[in-house]
């Protein structure tokens, strides 16, 4: 089950990587996090186009949405130690929860 409101105290990185008054030095580190944990799930994503917070997980995971540049859309977790993972392409995240990654645009 996903929780799509974040829960208080959690996911402040992600908070961070989504606000716009976020420290761009942050948000890169972010993004970067991100890009890799993508590419060592074995798919391309040289440039970040945009990022969307999905929600929590049932194990209280941060769900980020993320969109790179050359398509390839994916599901990232933030864990409560901040670290990050790959959790799944937008298409198989979609399939499994009925929810889309970007609203109004293919997520694959």
């Amino acid at each position: 089950m996903i929780d799509t409101s974040l829960s208080q105290g959690r996911g402040w990185l992600l908070a961070l990587v989504l606000t716009v008054a976020a420290s761009p030095a942050v948000a890169q580190l972010a993004q970067q996090a991100f890009q890799v944990v993508i590419t060592r799930a074995g798919h391309d994503c040289q440039a970040i186009e945009r990022t969307r917070a999905l929600g929590t997980g049932s194990n209280s995971d941060a769900l980020v949405a993320v969109a790179c540049a050359k398509g390839g859309r994916h599901v990232v977790a933030i864990h409560r130690d901040n670290s990050v993972s790959y959790m799944s392409s937008c298409e198989a995240f979609a399939t499994g929860t009925g929810l889309a990654c970007f609203e109004g645009r293919s997520s694959r």
